[in-house]
């Protein structure tokens, strides 16, 4: 079912920051490390032909979220996408419930699921279609899939690694998930997709169109931002450039 959005290139090679994440806890995201980051952030957006902006600051220190509440993001998030896709809302409703996930819903989301399909708007529609690239960023964060590249869509594989929620499947698939990557890798990763963002907006704020998709862009920082910073409720993360 997600075969509909698909695109472009790869990635550029870990640097020497990169390189070092996996044995970095969060303690000692120090602020040479974090200057590193951001260093390297933007060796790579200049790489993929993007501009930069250097008085951007620096990422804040990490305050992750526990893996469960995360999987229970991505669940929920699994299960409203269907409906993007025809599902009927009540069907929805009653497997987020069968599955105890109701909990894990935003105000935004419990009101659309207050909602017949036909009573749901084209942009509520468009919104739930795009959260498939937030789901997926949560899916790179949770180890399911090994790569995060911006100018690359979600994969071909995403339906097989989720519930199925038309073939009646439990949440097992992501209720398994154990870890989250360190936190030196999430705060890489963010704090590219923070300066990817900055360019995007920077583009349509001067006419000109990114090499990247803003709106994939703007949906990956908004997953690896909730992660990161356990004070922001979904439908409220600061997104700000």
């Amino acid at each position: 079912m997600f075969n509909s959005l698909k695109k472009l290139l790869g990635l550029a090679a870990s640097t020497p920051a990169e390189q070092q994440a996996n044995s970095l806890p969060t303690e000692h995201i120090t602020e040479q490390f974090r200057q590193g980051v951001k260093t390297d952030s933007e060796a790579k957006v200049l790489a993929l032909g993007g501009r930069i902006c250097d008085w951007l600051p620096l990422l804040d220190a990490p305050e992750l979220r526990e893996v469960a509440e995360v999987c229970g993001r991505m669940s929920v998030l699994n299960a409203l996408i269907n409906i993007s896709f025809q599902a009927p809302v009540a069907v929805i409703s009653a497997w987020l419930a069968q599955e105890n996930l109701l909990g894990h819903l935003s105000p935004e989301e419990a009101a659309i699921l207050a909602k017949d399909n036909e009573q749901l708007t084209e942009q509520e529609l468009t919104n739930l279609r795009w959260s498939m690239e937030s789901l997926w960023a949560m899916m790179w964060a949770t180890r399911m899939v090994p790569t995060l590249d911006p100018v690359k869509w979600c994969g071909d594989n995403m339906a097989s690694l989720l519930p199925n929620l038309e073939r009646g499947e439990s949440n097992e698939k992501l209720a398994k998930l154990q870890a989250l990557r360190p936190a030196a890798e999430l705060y890489q990763m963010l704090d590219y997709y923070y300066r990817l963002h900055w360019y995007c907006v920077d583009e349509r704020l001067h006419g000109r169109a990114a090499i990247v998709s803003e709106s994939l862009i703007y949906e990956r920082r908004k997953a690896l931002e909730w992660i990161y910073n356990r004070q922001y409720a979904w439908d409220d993360v600061e997104m700000s450039t």
